[in-house]
């Protein structure tokens, strides 16, 4: 009976030990597979991370913009190929509109121009001075000195035009919108127009700012009428005009006196073949 009772014991404590051992590998063997398809789920999130951006709506309606923008341009550089003269046209109107942007003239321009007319009307009488170009200037540096000139780019051109009051006027009239001047005037106030690098309105009115035209109104009729000369009269007048300017060459007193001697015996000699002739005759 002992003999049996202690190898089943024995048994039993194997059984045990084994099952131990059994559940310890198996514990083990379960927490490096937890480990591993931990560290494989966080490598898996993170490269889903991307992905999840790709196929979002932003990451979405990004590739079909870019789509859209790429078949575009594979369209616009067939187009050109097929139809060379419409690619041309297009092209050169952008390289114009562009030209334009790039030289599209500022409000400093504006006020440098003006200044400088201003410069240039100064150094000139005023019985020379042109009526109309010193009225345009004086009208624009009076607004400009009253702070009334605005300036409004469209991009590939400027406008300048005027106002009724500063915009630091703290007049009730000036802050007032609803008694403001409306856009439909603009035309009405409009000063100057900006474009390819120049304000064509203010060039306009200063050719021949030397010229003053009322001087010519007081003029006798005969000299009012008077008709411009020929090309042909103007450059002989040019000529004796350099001609004047060349040094005077003193001839030799023996050779004037010659040339009188000589003028003197002409008519002496004629008179004489006169008179021979008459003798012959009768």
């Amino acid at each position: 009976m002992l003999g049996g009772s202690s190898s089943c014991a024995t048994s039993t404590v194997n059984c045990e030990l084994s099952h131990f051992v059994s559940s310890f590998a198996n514990m083990a063997a379960s927490w490096l597979l937890k480990r591993w398809c931990s560290t494989a789920a966080i490598e898996t999130t993170k490269g889903t991370r991307w992905q999840r951006l790709i196929n979002s709506r932003a990451g979405v309606w990004c590739r079909s913009l870019l789509s859209d923008y790429k078949e575009a341009c594979r369209e616009t550089v067939l187009g050109a190929r097929e139809r060379p003269l419409k690619a041309s046209v297009y092209l050169g109107l952008l390289g114009g509109m562009y030209a334009c942007y790039y030289t599209n003239p500022d409000d400093d321009s504006f006020e440098t121009s003006l200044l400088e007319t201003s410069n240039h009307l100064a150094l000139l009488s005023p019985w020379i001075r042109s009526g109309t170009s010193d009225g345009h200037v004086q009208t624009l540096v009076k607004l400009r000195n009253e702070g009334r000139l605005r300036y409004a780019s469209l991009g590939i051109a400027s406008l300048t035009y005027y106002t009724d009051y500063d915009p630091e006027s703290s007049l009730y009239e000036a802050r007032c919108s609803a008694i403001s001047v409306p856009w439909s005037e603009l035309p009405k106030r409009m000063l100057d127009v900006g474009f390819v690098g120049r304000w064509w309105v203010l060039d306009h009115k200063m050719k021949d700012f030397d010229i003053n035209e009322e001087e010519f109104k007081h003029l006798p009729p005969a000299l009012v009428a008077t008709v411009p000369l020929s090309p042909q009269i103007t450059e002989r007048n040019e000529k004796l005009h350099q001609e004047s300017w060349k040094a005077v060459v003193m001839e030799d007193e023996s050779s004037e006196l010659d040339a009188i001697q000589k003028d003197m015996d002409t008519p002496v000699k004629e008179i004489e073949s006169d008179a021979l002739y008459k003798a012959q005759a009768s």
